[in-house]
């Protein structure tokens, strides 16, 4: 008879933690593969990490991790002008033998009464709308739908697809037809409009810290729900003390009158598909911001943003990152129809899910774009 037990973490587990979650999530086809550097990286490093952040299932008679489940770092969030307490879920695994047996849901309520332990106000998590997790655990705790997320993504530099997946030889007359011919067109549409003309950029490889941590504290909160401030210990861990180079930030800045107007950050990660033999470089984007106020109509706010896609796919390119793509609300329609007239393809993602931790509060409602760090939407910084 199978004799499970729930603990909290131990610095003996970040291996069975890293088996537990790369068998888990390769076992629908493919994804993000851990490993004990960066798992330690991402969760023990984390700004005022506790053991109990991590909880964990083991079958005491096997000597096995069989299930785990993490609450990211706990922060001061904003909604609608009033600050949470908010506490985040990611990474609710379990092996694949030991499914259907309560441990989900177990972990789930551990990792609830810890955040009910840390006076925490919302939980936040991102789930798979179709989703088994969404529809069996999620919803029975109370966590309600909340924002939906699309996917933007884009090819920067075919050659190197190619040579990760050589089976994409083939689609060169569409990358042609459909990315690089008409991107071309609308770089040369660029050059004619008054409001781009104005703009400046740089791009920074693993430096500019400090100044793209400034200017991002500054525009983003205007102008989004639920976002948490990246502090300098936060921006240590997350982009600067940083395991492998995968993680170096690029960061595109766009200058208007030399003030600093908007931006973006990437990284990259490499998905494997260990059933097919395949590896590919992806490029993540993970923020990407605006001063709006600086653009007197919607067209030209559409250009600003058409005008840093641009740039970003060349810190891309000099970074050679094949594709890339950004997870972010689909309430954010400005930029989702820059990044579609700069030819990326959309498609749903996920859903964001929030449950009220206190019943003195009232309900959310978003009268913004919700932020939500990739920390939470995809599990790494």
């Amino acid at each position: 008879m199978v004799q499970i037990i729930y603990r909290h973490y131990q610095r003996t587990d970040d291996s069975q933690l890293t088996n537990l979650f790369n068998r888990a999530f390769q076992m629908n086809g493919g994804g993000f593969v851990r490993t004990s550097k960066g798992l330690n990286w991402r969760y023990i490093q984390s700004p005022n990490f506790e053991p109990e952040m991590i909880q964990i299932a083991e079958d005491v008679h096997n000597k096995i991790i069989v299930g785990a489940v993490y609450v990211n770092l706990i922060e001061k969030v904003r909604f609608n002008k009033r600050l949470y307490r908010v506490a985040d879920i990611n990474d609710v695994a379990s092996l694949p033998e030991y499914t259907q047996m309560g441990i989900a849901t177990n972990l789930m309520q551990k990792a609830l009464d810890y955040m009910a332990k840390k006076d925490c106000d919302l939980s936040i998590l991102n789930a798979d709308l179709k989703g088994i997790a969404r529809e069996m655990i999620y919803l029975k705790f109370g966590y309600q739908d909340f924002d939906q997320r699309l996917i933007s993504f884009g090819i920067s530099k075919a050659r190197s697809l190619i040579k990760n997946f050589p089976i994409f030889i083939a689609l060169i007359p569409i990358f042609l037809c459909y990315s690089y011919i008409p991107r071309f067109l609308v770089k040369i549409q660029l050059k004619f409009k008054s409001t781009v003309r104005t703009l400046s950029y740089k791009i920074f490889h693993n430096t500019g810290h400090d100044i793209y941590r400034a200017v991002a504290n500054k525009i983003i909160p205007k102008y989004f729900n639920g976002v948490p401030l990246y502090p300098r210990e936060k921006m240590l861990w997350s982009r600067v003390q940083v395991p492998a180079k995968r993680h170096y930030p690029s960061y595109v800045l766009i200058f208007k009158d030399n003030e600093v107007i908007g931006g973006s950050c990437i990284t990259y990660k490499n998905i494997y598909a260990f059933k097919y033999g395949i590896k590919i470089r992806v490029g993540i984007i993970h923020e990407v911001f605006m001063e709006k106020k600086k653009f007197p109509t919607k067209k030209d706010l559409k250009n600003a943003y058409k005008f840093l896609i641009d740039k970003i796919m060349q810190a891309a390119r000099e970074r050679n990152i094949g594709g890339f793509f950004y997870n972010g609300s689909a309430d954010e329609t400005d930029l989702i129809r820059a990044f579609r007239f700069s030819c990326f393809l959309s498609f749903k993602s996920g859903i964001i899910m929030i449950k009220r931790l206190k019943k003195s509060l009232t309900p959310l409602k978003n009268n913004q774009p919700l932020f939500i760090p990739t920390y939470i939407s995809l599990g790494f910084p």
